[in-house]
C-alpha cells in the first residue's frame, strides 16, 4: 500500500510545474528537430523540419509565458492576448507541419487552414475584449486548437498509401483531439476552472498533453527518418534499374553504329554512292539514337542525385515552345509533319526554364516519333482550377490502354518502335513526371489506338 501512495505522487504534480514541463519539454523538441535538420536534412524535409521546429519553439515560449504569470485572477488583456496568441500559432504550425507529410495536400488546403487560424484568433480576441469569464476563455481556447488539429490528423489517418507508423502518430493526434474536446465542453460546467485551477481533472488534462506532445514530437522525427529510408531504398532500386537500362539500350545503337562502318570500311570499293549514302544515313540514325539515350540518361541521373537546382522564374511561354520547336524542326520535316502551337502572346508562367524545355522537347519529340507521315502536332494551354494545362496533342498510332499506366514507372519502360522505327526507352517520359512534380504538378496521357495521343501536364498557376 506504501508503494502505491508513493507510486501515486508522480501524478501529483501543480499546474505551473506541469506548465514547466511542458516549456522544457516543447524546448527539448525543438532543439532536437532543428539539430536533425542540420544534420540529417534533405531538399524533401528541410522545410518540414524548420515549420515544425518553429512551432515547437513557439510553443515552449507560450508555456513560459503562461508559467510567469502571476496575476491570475483579475483580466490583464496583454498577458492574456500575448500567451495564447504564441500558442494558437504553435499550433497552427504544427498543422501546417503535419499536412506537409501527407503528399497529396493542396494550396486550397493550406489556405483553408490559415484562414481557421485568423479567425479562430479574431474570435479569442473578442472574448478578451468583452472580458469574457475565464471559464469561457478556457473552453474557447481548447477549441481553436481542435479546430486546427482536427483537418490534419484526419488527413493522416486517411491519407493515400499511409505507413503503419503514420497511422499510429495520427492516432496519438486524434487522442488529444478527444482531450481537447473534453477541455471545450468541462469548464462550461464549472465557472471557477481556470488555467491554474486546483482542481485534480485539469492536472491529469495536462499530463495527458504533455505525454501525446513528446509522442508527436519524436514520432514526428522517427516518421521523417522512416521516409528518408524509403526514398533512399528507392534510389538504390532505381540505380539498379538504371544501370540495365544502360547495359542493354546502349548497346544497341552502338552495335549498330560498330556493325555498319565495319561494312562500310570493308566495302569501301564494292559500294557505289546511293548505297553509300544509305549506310551513312543509318550510321547517323543510330548516332542520334546513342546520343538521345546518353542525354536523357545523364539528366535523369543528375535529376535522382539531386544534382539539377530547381530554379523557377517568370517566363514567357512562346520562348520556351518556340526554341523546342525550332531544334525538332528537321526531325518534323523529315516526316513531314507540321508542329503548331496554339498559345497567345505574350502568355507567362512561373517555372524552371531547362525543366519546361525538357518536358515540351520529349513530349514533342515523343509526338514526331509515333505520328505517321504528313501528321499533325499541337501545343495548346488552358487555365483549370488554379493550373495551367498543357498539352501536346498529335493523330499518330495513339497507345493501347493497358500500356498507359506502364509509360511513367522506370520498372515498366515501353520501348514500342516509332512509325519510322525510331527507338526509344521511355526515360523522356520519366524526365517529364519528374520535372512536372517537382513544379507542383501533374502529367497525364489520353489515347485512343489509331486516333493519336494527347499527353497533358499541369503547372500551379503562381503568377
Amino acid at each position: 500500500m506504501e508503494i502505491l501512495n508513493q507510486f501515486s505522487k508522480l501524478f501529483v504534480l501543480d499546474i505551473r510545474n506541469t506548465m514547466g514541463l511542458l516549456f522544457w519539454g516543447n524546448f527539448a523538441l525543438a532543439t532536437l528537430v532543428f539539430t536533425f535538420r542540420f544534420a540529417l536534412f534533405s531538399k524533401d524535409n528541410k522545410t518540414h523540419l524548420l515549420v515544425f521546429g518553429c512551432s515547437k519553439i513557439f510553443q515552449a515560449f507560450a508555456w513560459l509565458a503562461f508559467f510567469l504569470r502571476t496575476d491570475t485572477v483579475n483580466i490583464n488583456p496583454i498577458n492574456i492576448v500575448i500567451t495564447n496568441t504564441l500558442i494558437f500559432t504553435s499550433y497552427y504550425l504544427e498543422s501546417v507541419a503535419m499536412l506537409m507529410m501527407v503528399k497529396d495536400s493542396s494550396k486550397k488546403v493550406y489556405r483553408i487552414q490559415s484562414i481557421l487560424f485568423a479567425i479562430t484568433l479574431l474570435l479569442f480576441y473578442s472574448t478578451v475584449w468583452f472580458e469574457a469569464p475565464a471559464n469561457i476563455r478556457v473552453s474557447l481556447a481548447s477549441f481553436v486548437i481542435f479546430t486546427l488539429l482536427i483537418v490534419p490528423s484526419l488527413r493522416f489517418l486517411t491519407a493515400a498509401r499511409s505507413s503503419l507508423f503514420k497511422k499510429i502518430l495520427g492516432f496519438n493526434y486524434v487522442i488529444l483531439l478527444v482531450v481537447l474536446v473534453f477541455r471545450t465542453i468541462y469548464p462550461l460546467f464549472k465557472t471557477s476552472t481556470t488555467l491554474y485551477s486546483v482542481d485534480p481533472t485539469q492536472k491529469i488534462i495536462f499530463l495527458i498533453i504533455f505525454l501525446m506532445m513528446m509522442i508527436s514530437g519524436v514520432g514526428y522525427l522517427l516518421l521523417l527518418q522512416e521516409e528518408k529510408e524509403i526514398q533512399i531504398k528507392k534510389l538504390l532500386d532505381d540505380k539498379d534499374k538504371f544501370f540495365s537500362i544502360i547495359a542493354h539500350d546502349l548497346r544497341g545503337p552502338f552495335n549498330g553504329i560498330i556493325g555498319l562502318s565495319e561494312l562500310l570500311l570493308e566495302n569501301d570499293n564494292q559500294l557505289d554512292n546511293k548505297e553509300t549514302n544509305e549506310f551513312i544515313q543509318l550510321i547517323n540514325q543510330s548516332s542520334k539514337s546513342a546520343f538521345s539515350l546518353l542525354d536523357n540518361l545523364l539528366t535523369w541521373a543528375q535529376s535522382q542525385t539531386g544534382s539539377i537546382e530547381f530554379s523557377p522564374k517568370e517566363l514567357e511561354i512562346h520562348s520556351v515552345t518556340d526554341k523546342t520547336i525550332s531544334l525538332l524542326s528537321n526531325i518534323a520535316k523529315s516526316k513531314n509533319i507540321s508542329i503548331r502551337s496554339e498559345f497567345e502572346e505574350k502568355q507567362h508562367l512561373v517555372a524552371d526554364r531547362n525543366m519546361l524545355e525538357t518536358i515540351f522537347r520529349n513530349l514533342i519529340s515523343n509526338a514526331i516519333k509515333f505520328t505517321n507521315t504528313n501528321g499533325d502536332v499541337v501545343l495548346s494551354m488552358k487555365k483549370e482550377n488554379g493550373q495551367l494545362v498543357f498539352s501536346v496533342r498529335d493523330n499518330g498510332i495513339g497507345i493501347a490502354p493497358d500500356k498507359i499506366a506502364q509509360l511513367f514507372a522506370i520498372n515498366n519502360r515501353n520501348t514500342t518502335s516509332g512509325t519510322n522505327d525510331e527507338t526509344g526507352t521511355g526515360l523522356g517520359l520519366m524526365l517529364c513526371k519528374d520535372f512536372v512534380e517537382k513544379h507542383g504538378g501533374q502529367i497525364w496521357v489520353n489515347s485512343q489506338p489509331g486516333k493519336g495521343s494527347d499527353f497533358m501536364f499541369s503547372i500551379p498557376d503562381n503568377l
